[in-house]
């Protein structure tokens, strides 16, 4: 009896994040119905969609104990990069590519540096941050660019059924990753390092290789993330993406549940978070609240989300140890 009771509270964690996810909404909805009316409901879900993109590439990263500082502003230099090449009259499958190939590489060479060289994550990719925001100052010569690309428009701007074709892209994506991490080896091998890194390379996993891989993979949904802001916001400047959204995807996965001690998260968790962090955004706009405050407010999102994390992974632990 002790366990089934013990196991339905475990449950109950592990669902804690669409459990916040709906509490929010009806909450809202009594207090201010436009923060959940039909189209702002769309526009939260489409205002996720980079928040979604990103943070799966952050929730790799953490499950592996690192963190990746140089994502959000690698939102940006891609963006900018892919906007000149663009603008300069490049194609924009050849602009794509190197954006692709820009991020990749950024992503290797944090991966090296960290499995290879013992460089602390968070020292190695806000050394990272900083180059690729010089990076992005001086590719972005000309300021202000605006993409009227129709493809970007047919992707991010026009509408299915009524509903963004932005949404259809990201769910593709989200797919993809849950397929990934899931039912592939390199997802299987991203858990175990997060769970037990010397139980792991007993097991056979490549330890330095894998770690590689996990900024590499990093890299590309940076890249992702890049073309998902550039397909809805075709004014692409050098603040597009940035802090502001490593910020929110940061708090997206830590929200959906994943431990930023490694070993814990899921992508379904991931974009729950990501959603939740859009709906408490728009929250805030409809109530008035002043632009230059929503930082601090999603700030104070993320330290409460990491004392949640603490405590639930301490109910885990008890509940586990009940059980036996």
């Amino acid at each position: 009896m002790v366990s089934t009771r013990n196991l339905r509270r475990r449950r109950i964690l592990d669902f804690s994040p669409l459990i916040l996810l709906v509490a929010l909404t009806a909450i809202f909805a009594v207090v201010d119905p436009r923060v959940v009316s039909g189209p702002s409901l769309i526009n939260i879900v489409a205002q996720a969609t980079p928040i979604a993109v990103l943070a799966l590439g952050a929730l790799i990263v953490l499950l592996t104990g690192g963190i990746d500082l140089a994502a959000g502003v690698g939102v940006a230099f891609c963006a900018v990069l892919i906007a000149s090449l663009v603008d300069g009259g490049a194609g924009l499958p050849l602009a794509m590519l190197a954006g692709a190939t820009a991020m990749l590489a950024v992503g290797l060479a944090n991966g090296i540096l960290i499995s290879v060289f013992h460089i602390p994550p968070f020292v190695t990719t806000l050394a990272a941050m900083v180059i690729l925001q010089g990076a992005t100052l001086a590719v972005a010569s000309k300021g202000v660019l605006m993409l009227s690309d129709p493809t970007l428009r047919l992707i991010g701007i026009e509408r299915t059924f009524g509903i963004p074709n932005i949404i259809f892209l990201t769910a593709a994506i989200v797919t993809g990753a849950a397929i990934l991490m899931r039912f592939t080896r390199f997802g299987l091998r991203t858990y175990a390092l997060g769970s037990d890194p010397a139980a792991a390379g007993l097991a056979g996993v490549p330890i330095l290789r894998h770690t590689v891989l996990v900024y590499v993979a990093s890299g590309f949904f940076v890249f992702l993330a890049a073309v998902v802001m550039i397909a809805r916001v075709p004014v692409v400047t050098p603040n597009i993406g940035g802090t502001s959204l490593l910020l929110d995807a940061i708090a997206a996965t830590v929200l959906g549940g994943t431990s930023v001690f490694g070993g814990r998260g899921t992508v379904w968790g991931t974009v729950v978070g990501a959603l939740i962090v859009s709906l408490l955004t728009t929250a805030l706009r409809v109530f008035g609240t002043d632009p230059s405050s929503i930082e601090l407010y999603k700030g104070a999102i993320i330290i409460a989300a990491l004392l949640a994390d603490t405590g639930m992974t301490y109910a885990k632990a008890r509940l586990m140890e009940a059980s036996r």
